[in-house]
């Protein structure tokens, strides 16, 4: 049988200036990693995956019509949203939870999951870019957030996360505050520490500009209410980003 991609491309023929990724899509696992030695219930928690990222990804690109680019198997068995030098690139333990097939992990095996399901999705990034003119694009990677984490919680709906391009962040973060979100900036994470590496790493690559969003998952628990969040995202998303098309 033959091995399935460690991506999923969506819509990849899309004529938006905007190009999607999701780096925690999924909470799969090979079937011989046997779920990594955690319950399909704690795997489906928000440190498997991103809780609803997916489906907003898929509508989206609907929406915008515009590329995207999933990973297809849990943040669990490798991050793909993380430097290969970062400790939490592979962890031991999440949020309570051990991980026991990542404990002792031998150098062999790292390098395999590297090489199997982190290499590709970034390769797949980059491939799309190099069939593009980058001079207009821009990156929006989508993440989804736990609205409570040990003992913080977060009360907002939406999170923009950058570090360079603090305007563009400024403007579509207006915009979703107008639309009726409670929005923040360099939240629950920030830019400026490094937790955007895949977005920060291909816009400066391609020399695209880039922007992290962070959902609130509570809001996108189920497929229909994760279609309704991108639907939101989406239109506003087209009127700026089509307005500065027309501008140029």
């Amino acid at each position: 049988m033959a091995q399935q991609k460690s991506f999923e491309l969506i819509n990849p023929a899309g004529r938006s200036s905007l190009v999607l990724t999701c780096e925690h899509a999924s909470y799969d696992v090979p079937e011989e990693y046997q779920g990594l030695g955690i319950s399909r219930e704690e795997i489906r928690r928000h440190i498997g995956w991103d809780i609803g990222a997916r489906a907003v990804v898929q509508a989206l690109a609907q929406v915008l019509d515009a590329p995207a680019i999933c990973s297809r198997y849990s943040r669990l068995l490798i991050d793909c949203n993380r430097d290969l030098a970062d400790h939490d690139l592979i962890v031991p333990e999440s949020d309570g939870t051990q991980v026991p097939f990542n404990h002792d992990l031998s150098v062999e095996e790292r390098h395999n999951r590297i090489e199997r399901f982190y290499q590709p999705y970034h390769e797949a990034i980059d491939n799309l870019f190099n069939t593009r003119d980058s001079e207009n694009l821009t990156l929006l990677s989508i993440h989804s957030f736990t609205p409570v984490l040990g003992k913080s919680e977060r009360q907002f709906d939406l999170g923009i996360l950058f570090d360079r391009y603090e305007d563009l962040a400024q403007e579509v973060g207006q915009r979703l505050a107008y639309s009726g979100s409670a929005v923040r900036y360099n939240e629950p994470y920030s830019g400026y520490e490094g937790l955007i590496f895949s977005a920060r790493t291909h816009g400066q690559q391609h020399g695209i500009v880039y922007l992290e969003i962070e959902i609130n998952n509570s809001l996108i628990t189920d497929e229909e209410r994760a279609k309704r969040m991108g639907q939101v995202l989406g239109t506003v998303l087209q009127e700026m980003f089509l307005k500065k098309s027309d501008k140029q």
